[in-house]
């Protein structure tokens, strides 16, 4: 099993119950002054993401800049995330100056960065149209409108336990939208949805919904990430 967002660097997950299980799974940041704690977790599953999530853009410095730049220059296998927009909280062209900024070295290095985005789906997908990147990761991703043209510049879709808080139908149609070799799966832990106990019991529920079987779910997750970080 995998887990393509989490916040490992915030808290180890609890009530987590198949949290050793996990083969693969990526961690995030939102904050810079989580990045040492990041860089410190030895764990060879753990796939590491530093950023500075759009909440915390004023943060944002040049020194920042730099140490990202750094980081990413220094471990070939360290990509960029939490990054985006949020049209809900904070000032958006601040943020979008962050996102294109951290972009800009994600693009740099050809790493993977991992997005959130909150009611800001244009300007997101112009930000990434054109881009050179190692991939995209649409975390905790919801909006069916803008599934076609995220998919046809190969951004994978994360689905988080809290699409099951929404109606059997628009999760089934979301599910139905997504192309299969762009799906992924997480928990954004410790953020995690209601009533989650683990990722098979998430599938479990998942695949109720959409008429698959959990170990179908699982095994295609586990497939598109190994692609995306082979």
């Amino acid at each position: 099993m995998i887990d393509s967002h989490m916040h490992l660097a915030e808290q180890v997950p609890e009530g987590y119950s198949d949290f050793p299980q996990l083969s693969r799974m990526v961690s995030c940041v939102a904050k810079a002054d989580e990045w040492d704690e990041q860089a410190a977790i030895d764990d060879p599953r753990v796939i590491k993401c530093y950023g500075v999530h759009p909440w915390y853009a004023e943060d944002w410095t040049f020194e920042n800049r730099k140490k990202l730049f750094d980081l990413l220059g220094s471990d070939p296998g360290a990509h960029v995330g939490e990054i985006g927009l949020d049209s809900k909280r904070g000032k958006i062209l601040g943020q979008t100056m962050v996102m294109i900024q951290q972009l800009d070295i994600a693009e740099h290095y050809g790493r993977v960065v991992s997005i959130h985005d909150v009611g800001c789906e244009k300007m997101v997908l112009d930000a990434l149209k054109g881009r050179r990147l190692g991939g995209v990761i649409l975390h905790s991703y919801g909006s069916d409108s803008y599934i076609k043209p995220y998919s046809e510049i190969g951004c994978y879709f994360s689905i988080s336990p809290r699409i099951l808080s929404r109606s059997d139908i628009r999760v089934k149609r979301l599910l139905d939208a997504i192309p299969e070799d762009l799906l992924l799966l997480e928990t954004d832990s410790p953020n995690i949805g209601k009533d989650f106990t683990g990722m098979r019991d998430f599938a479990e529920r998942l695949g109720t919904v959409i008429g698959r079987s959990a170990d179908d779910l699982l095994t295609k997750a586990e497939e598109n990430l190994r692609r995306l970080f082979p």
